[in-house]
């Protein structure tokens, strides 16, 4: 199992937090926003993000989380994310089953 603890700053233009997943099974993706500053992070899956247009996290705390259960699985598709301001802190767990 590939297991990934990272963080990246978001900027006001659009960019990959995650790659695709290929020939693999992702089970577990959560994202915090961690920001202090007040920036707002959007995140969307599998095109790019707009601010305000997708799942929206709200500084110091705001989440998003997807695991595997018995009648979901999460995407293997690229995650993208924007912010309202230049300096948000997006922080990133996500397990890969190889």
């Amino acid at each position: 199992m590939q297991i990934r603890n990272s963080s990246q700053t978001i900027g006001t233009t659009q960019e990959a937090v995650t790659l695709q997943v290929r020939d693999k099974q992702r089970e577990l993706i959560t994202f915090v926003n961690t920001s202090t500053g007040g920036q707002i992070i959007t995140l969307s899956l599998g095109q790019e993000a707009a601010a305000g247009a997708g799942i929206v996290l709200y500084p110091a705390g705001g989440s998003w989380s997807e695991a595997i259960d018995a009648t979901f699985i999460p995407s293997e598709l690229k995650w993208y994310a924007v912010s309202s301001a230049a300096g948000a802190i997006l922080a990133i767990h996500e397990r890969i089953k190889e």
